[in-house]
């Protein structure tokens, strides 16, 4: 509930992510009434793409603050938090969508928990996974080496390698950390300024780990709060820039060594030099993620460059093509420029790519070879190989990843109501079967938990907002679960969300649920039992 005289104070610091921001801003206005009353404050950081000039007139309760340059973030937040009047602080991020009850039961616990300076909370993205930097330790030696080491994902439940992300806790349970992530993170507002707000040494990154560490060094407490829950589609802004988005985060972290870890310059130069370096295997690696496809698309190109160029010289220089080095070194080069154009269209990042991204790729990578054969034509076998093996071979990599998304259409997302072993027993079920992504939980009430690996990712009847951020398709319900009619009763409202209500059967003498579409008849309503 928006007020004048607000509990808590919303800092948004935007950039560059306008409809993002009014995803944020649309979730807001859907929080409890019954919760604390609160302001928005957005500060703009000269997005240059339309936030303040279509967002004001669409949100006129929100306070705008436009820049007139990127800032970075914690200059923004201070600048907005200059503007607030509640007695809590709550950074949020553009980019993501808060659940009707989570503001409420976040200051609620700040009630209870007097010792807490800071409040974060639970923190998924747009899968229903757990975003694991939303409870963390203070990245010393001892900390960050398991992490940088590969032992942390190795052991992620060891309480000595899992400790930089706290992975061997239940992501549901209340405990106090060293950290929080500043994408959601609650203050008080007389503990802020008394620790003079966020360091604006820090441009992007580390700022809340900062912000963390001297709220503790003050005597409060960090506290996670594992009952509430915000959607976070992480690295929207960043998105833009990627190498130097890593960028800026190894950096933060080395001016955060510096000033809380004792780091010397000498140390500092080797740091900073590892975070170059650290930046560039990063953007790499997220560009590479689909293995598969990167496999099927030199196998193809090259086989069928090969072809073309044993049909083409026939008996005319086909020994030597087989038998010498060079024929096959221009095969290193052909892949060389497929990956290059490939990658840099994204095509191996996981999910489905773009054909006409992938057509602009080949082109680029049809370039890119040719001009290596123009620059070393006295190394060229066949300037006809060349052409034609390469448009035929660039044709054929765009035939097979067409066919591939054909025949690998995008899963249903759904979420599996309930939390007793009947859901649990489903969701497991469901994760082998290709047309189906199980996201994680519905909840049916505030009371229930989850035991194991699934996660509850939203709770009735606060399932709006979560199905939009989620991109949900469908609500399966386990047809065996003792208390199905009741949960039928409670869905029954769910249909003006636009989403299916599936009923999972598990017929004798199979594994594989049987999803039966019980939405069929929207003018059913369920009676309710007296």
């Amino acid at each position: 509930m928006i007020g004048n005289s607000p509990e808590v104070s919303i800092v948004i610091v935007s950039y560059r992510v306008r409809e993002r921001l009014r995803a944020c801003l649309e979730s807001l206005r859907q929080l409890d009434p019954q919760g604390p009353s609160f302001e928005v404050i957005v500060v703009d950081n000269a997005s240059g793409d339309g936030t303040c000039e279509q967002l004001p007139a669409a949100f006129p309760e929100v306070q705008f603050l436009p820049m007139d340059r990127n800032l970075g973030f914690s200059i923004g937040c201070n600048r907005g938090a200059s503007r607030s009047k509640g007695r809590f602080l709550l950074f949020l991020n553009p980019d993501t969508v808060v659940f009707p009850d989570t503001l409420r039961k976040v200051v609620e616990f700040a009630d209870t928990h007097p010792e807490a300076g800071i409040v974060g909370c639970r923190i998924l993205d747009g899968d229903g996974r757990l975003q694991l930097a939303c409870r963390r330790s203070i990245p010393t030696l001892a900390v960050a080496l398991p992490r940088l080491t590969g032992l942390s994902f190795l052991f992620p439940k060891s309480r000595v390698f899992g400790r930089y992300n706290l992975t061997y806790l239940d992501p549901e349970v209340s405990t106090p950390v060293e950290a929080v992530s500043g994408s959601f993170l609650m203050i008080r507002k007389n503990v802020f300024d008394s620790i003079k707000g966020f360091d604006e040494d820090y441009f992007l990154y580390a700022e809340d780990l900062d912000l963390c560490l001297r709220v503790a060094r003050a005597g409060h407490q960090i506290w996670y709060c594992g009952e509430a829950s915000i959607i976070h589609h992480k690295g929207q802004s960043a998105a833009t820039r990627p190498w130097g988005a890593r960028m800026d985060f190894y950096r933060a972290m080395v001016v955060f060594a510096r000033k809380n870890l004792g780091v010397g310059p000498v140390l500092e130069l080797f740091l900073n030099l590892v975070a170059a370096g650290l930046a560039t295997g990063n953007v790499l690696a997220s560009q590479v993620r689909d293995l598969r496809s990167l496999a099927l698309d030199l196998a193809t190109s090259n086989l069928v460059f090969a072809f073309i160029a044993m049909m083409w010289l026939g008996g005319k220089g086909i020994g030597n093509y087989l038998s010498t080095p060079l024929g096959w070194a221009w095969h290193l080069v052909f892949s060389v420029a497929i990956l290059a154009g490939q990658i840099g269209v994204g095509a191996y990042r996981l999910g489905p790519s773009d054909l006409k991204k992938r057509a602009l790729g080949v082109g680029i990578s049809l370039g890119v070879f040719l001009g290596v054969g123009l620059v070393l034509k006295h190394l060229v076998f066949s300037r006809a190989v060349f052409v034609l093996g390469g448009a035929l071979a660039g044709l054929a990599l765009l035939m097979v990843s067409s066919l591939a998304q054909r025949n690998r259409p995008a899963p249903m997302r759904v979420v599996v109501a309930g939390t007793g072993a009947a859901s649990l027993r489903v969701s497991r079920l469901l994760k082998s079967v290709h047309r189906v992504r199980v996201v994680g939980m519905l909840a049916m009430s505030d009371f229930q938990a989850v035991e194991g690996d699934l996660m509850v990712v939203a709770r009735m009847p606060y399932l709006g907002p979560a199905a939009k951020a989620l991109e949900l398709a469908a609500i399966v319900v386990p047809g065996d679960d003792p208390e199905v009619a009741r949960m039928l009763v409670e869905l029954a409202g769910t249909r003006r969300t636009g989403l299916k209500l599936l009923l999972a059967l598990l017929p004798a003498g199979t594994d594989l649920p049987a999803l039966v579409d019980i939405t069929l008849d929207r003018s059913f309503i369920p009676e309710r039992q007296a």
